[in-house]
Order: C-alpha cells, then sequence, then structure tokens
C-alpha cells in the first residue's frame, strides 16, 4: 500500500511537472510577442510626451478609460467562455453569439452618445473628443471583436498568433499617434491611434482562423446559440458585472482625477500609470492566458494539481517582480524626467506611489480569472469586485468631503489597493477547497 501511495505521488508530481513546464513554455511565446510589442511602447512614448502636451495625454486617458467601461459589455462576458466547451460545436455557436452581441451593442452606442455624450465628456475634462465622437464605436467593435478572436486562439493554443498581433497593435498605434501628431493634428492623433491599436490585431487573427470558421459554420443554429446563451448564462449574469466594477475601479482613479483635478494632473497620472503597467501588462496577461489554458486542460476534477500550481506561480511571480517595483520606488521621478522630459516628473512621484500596489497586483491578477472559468465560481468574482469597488470608492469619497490633495489621494488609494489584492488573492485560494498537499 505504501509503495502505491508512493507511485501514485510521484505521478502527481511528473503531471505537476508537465503541466507547468507547458505553461512556461506558453508564457514564452506570449512574453515574446508582448515583449517586443512593449519594447517598442517604451522606445516611442518618450517621442509622444515631446509631441503631445500633458493636457492632452489626459484627454487620451479619459477616451481610453470609457472604451474600457464599456468593453465588458461588448459580448456580455460570453467570449470569456469559449475556451471552455469540450468540442468546438458548442465552443464556435459561443463564438457566433459573442459576435451577434457586439453587433448590438456598436449599434446601441451610436444611439445613445447623442443624448449624454457631450454632457459627460465635458465633465471630464475632455470635451475636445466631442468632435471625433464616431471614434468611440468604432473602437469598441474592435476591442470587442479581438476579445473574441483572441478567446478562439486561447482555445486552440495558437499563443504565437496572439503574440504576433501584440506587436502588430502596437507599431499601429504608436506610427498613428507620432504621425497625426507631427502633422499638427492634437488631440485626434491620439484618439485615432488608439482606434488603430484596437484595430491592429483583428485582421491578423481572422486571418489565422478563417479557415477553422468555414469548418464550423456548419454547427451554427439557433438551437444551440439558445443552448450556449443559457448553459453559460452565469457569464452575463456574474462576470459582466464583476468585469465593469473591475474596470471601473481600475480607471476610477483617472476619471475622478479629471473631474476633480482637470486634465493636466490626469495626464500625468495617465503616464504613470501607463509605464507601470507596462511589466504588469506583460507578465500578468502572458502568464494569466498560459495559466488558464492549462487549468482549464487540467479540469477542477484535479484540484490538487491545480493549488500546488497556482502556488508556484504565485511564488514566481513575487520573485520575479520584486527588485523591479523597488527601484522605481526609489528612483521614480528621477528615471521619468529623464525619459519622458521636464515636464513629467509628477508622473515619476505618481509611479512612486502606485508601485506598492502594483506589486500585489503583479502577483494576484494572471491566477484569479482561470481559477474562477475553470471552477465555476463566477459569483465569487462578483463579491471580489464589489469589495474592490467599494474600498476605492470610500477612498474617493474620503479625498471629495476632506479636500485632499492629488498626492495624498493617491497614497490611500494605493494603500487599500495593495489590501484588497491581499485579499482576493486569500479568497482565490478558498476556491480551490483543499488543504495545502502535505510533502512527502
Amino acid at each position: 500500500m505504501q509503495f502505491s501511495v508512493k507511485i501514485k505521488n510521484k505521478l502527481k508530481r511528473s503531471i505537476d511537472n508537465k503541466a507547468e513546464r507547458s505553461i512556461l513554455k506558453n508564457i514564452v511565446k506570449l512574453i515574446a510577442g508582448d515583449g517586443i510589442a512593449r519594447v517598442i511602447g517604451f522606445i516611442t512614448t518618450p517621442i509622444i510626451t515631446r509631441i503631445y502636451l500633458p493636457e492632452q495625454m489626459g484627454i487620451l486617458s479619459v477616451f481610453v478609460s470609457l472604451l474600457a467601461l464599456m468593453a465588458p459589455f461588448s459580448t456580455l462576458r460570453y467570449s470569456t467562455a469559449i475556451p471552455l466547451p469540450r468540442n468546438d460545436r458548442m465552443s464556435f455557436n459561443l463564438t457566433a453569439l459573442s459576435f451577434i452581441i457586439l453587433c448590438g451593442t456598436t449599434v446601441l452606442i451610436f444611439a445613445i452618445y447623442p443624448f449624454c455624450g457631450k454632457l459627460l465628456l465635458s465633465n471630464l475634462s475632455a470635451i475636445q473628443i466631442h468632435r471625433y465622437w464616431y471614434i468611440i464605436p468604432i473602437a469598441y467593435f474592435a476591442v470587442g471583436l479581438y476579445e473574441i478572436l483572441t478567446q478562439w486562439a486561447l482555445r486552440k493554443k495558437q499563443f504565437a498568433a496572439i503574440a504576433r498581433t501584440k506587436v502588430t497593435q502596437k507599431l499601429a498605434g504608436a506610427t498613428g499617434k507620432i504621425v497625426l501628431g507631427l502633422c499638427g493634428l492634437k488631440p485626434f492623433g491620439l484618439l485615432a491611434g488608439e482606434m488603430l491599436t484596437q484595430m491592429g490585431g483583428v485582421i491578423y487573427l481572422l486571418r489565422t482562423f478563417i479557415a477553422d470558421f468555414r469548418q464550423n459554420i456548419r454547427y451554427l443554429k439557433k438551437s444551440l446559440l439558445r443552448f450556449s446563451g443559457l448553459y453559460y448564462i452565469d457569464f452575463p449574469r456574474y462576470r459582466l458585472p464583476s468585469s465593469f466594477l473591475l474596470v471601473f475601479s481600475a480607471k476610477m482613479p483617472l476619471l475622478y482625477f479629471a473631474w476633480k483635478y482637470g486634465a493636466e494632473i490626469t495626464g500625468q497620472l495617465s503616464l504613470s500609470v501607463t509605464m507601470l503597467s507596462i511589466p504588469v501588462t506583460l507578465v500578468c496577461a502572458s502568464v494569466g492566458k498560459a495559466f488558464y489554458a492549462e487549468i482549464s486542460t487540467i479540469g477542477r476534477k484535479a484540484p490538487e494539481q491545480i493549488y500546488s500550481l497556482t502556488a508556484s506561480i504565485m511564488k514566481k511571480l513575487f520573485l520575479f517582480s520584486f527588485i523591479p517595483f523597488i527601484i522605481i520606488f526609489i528612483s521614480g521621478p528621477w528615471i521619468f524626467k529623464i525619459i519622458f522630459g521636464e515636464a513629467w516628473l509628477q508622473a515619476g512621484v505618481f509611479a512612486r506611489i502606485l508601485s506598492f500596489c502594483l506589486l500585489m497586483q503583479f502577483v494576484y491578477s494572471p491566477i484569479s480569472d482561470g481559477i474562477v472559468n475553470v471552477f465555476n465560481r463566477q459569483n465569487t468574482i462578483l463579491v471580489i469586485e464589489i469589495i474592490r469597488t467599494s474600498i476605492i470608492t470610500a477612498i474617493f469619497l474620503l479625498s471629495y468631503f476632506m479636500q485632499l490633495t492629488a498626492i495624498s489621494t493617491l497614497v490611500i488609494y494605493s494603500a487599500g489597493l495593495a489590501i484588497h489584492y491581499i485579499i482576493a488573492t486569500g479568497i482565490i485560494f478558498q476556491i480551490i477547497n483543499i488543504v495545502k498537499p502535505a510533502k512527502n
């Protein structure tokens, strides 16, 4: 019996190592493309910050924030479930359902904007966007379509294709911003460049998977569309509000700063968030996609394997991220001044303040979505986002009533968000609902 247990444990460790190697291999593919894209962004951002003023960058941040807030509604989060079905028949119907919803919500944005768009932009110190309002629904459609195609790519484990789109997106967006800015089209160049960024990967993914879609078109039926919509109803029921709350709480600082402190301070904050998000987005997005793809294959019937894999990935993320964030904390203002110019010193101060909470985010973000989806705990992620939104809302209410400065507000925000990530990590491990496997 003891010999049998040893064999079983040895086999389990072998499976765990194989799964981890598979994740690492896919992570390398994603980071390769994302890394090149981030290098392009890092090289071109100092050029962009010397073409556009902080106030104009603040306008861009409002545009990006509004786009992000609308994005979860593009497919009602049905697209997130595309990698989960065991066969392409169900998955393709989910893909088609997501696309139908995307088309409908895009038309809705065109219809709604004339009634409230101008007033909203005016209150957020970004009335200049109104002149180019048509870019909003076009970029929204591109964001939704890219999400659908990316989820299909994850299902097929086509990580190289996803990586290539990241490079295409960054090249298209940066080139558009620089060229249009040099032509004097400000802030239109920033808005158009962001739209090109969102559209950059769509054509490549469509070309990559057009044969797949043609092959699966025969499975498209109204009955299956209806069935897939009902079977995965928890995604719009729980993931939609949780995704919206996640984005809302993430974009609330920029929107609050735009409303309270004006476009120039918002531009400074936007640059600091953008630069800090480079390592977070590069590693977290890549690790998260590879992790999700791997544990989807493992399935919820092997929680011990998922637990040990999750703990291992989180430990590596923390060790990998600690030193870079310490450097930002110590030298942030000096780094921003040298790289982006004298006008952006304040962005470096903001980056120093935000570094601690982003370290916590770096460890938590890659594992949360995958665990929730595989264990079908959409209601739990909604609770997590309600907690997060409540904390951040309380912070900005405190800032408003106490008339705090931008610096004081950001310090409290960073501390509150770090606490949230620590709480959320504990909840994610509770989802797996097992005791940590004993070492043998």
